[in-house]
């Protein structure tokens, strides 16, 4: 069964450019590991305004093996955990992150 990672950032305000450049930078082949998401979308309010405020990234694997090995990997890449650091200067702050199961009937 698939499983949905969930990550919500609130983007400040200016630094909409410099979080999809550090998302960029996470998509390099460098960063590739064994198991890979199945699909990733990013979202954000469809309300006009600013491109800033609350974006929420959806990172989907093939089941809960594929989201540990995945995950496993991030933790170990010191490179990785060092471009998602919070930092006072990033340009973005994690709010929260849900982990879903999918159910089949």
């Amino acid at each position: 069964m698939s499983v949905m990672a969930i990550f919500t950032y609130n983007v400040k305000p200016g630094r909409f450019g410099d979080f999809m450049a550090k998302l960029q930078q996470a998509a390099e082949p460098k960063f590739n590991s064994k198991v890979m998401p199945k699909t990733i979308r990013l979202f954000r309010d469809t309300v006009p305004g600013s491109e800033t405020g609350f974006v929420i990234l959806t990172i989907e694997y093939e089941n809960m093996a594929a989201y540990g090995a995945r995950t496993d990997y991030e933790n170990s890449d010191p490179e990785w955990r060092e471009l998602f650091a919070a930092k006072p200067d990033s340009p973005e702050t994690l709010v929260s992150v849900q982990l879903l199961t999918e159910l089949k009937p």
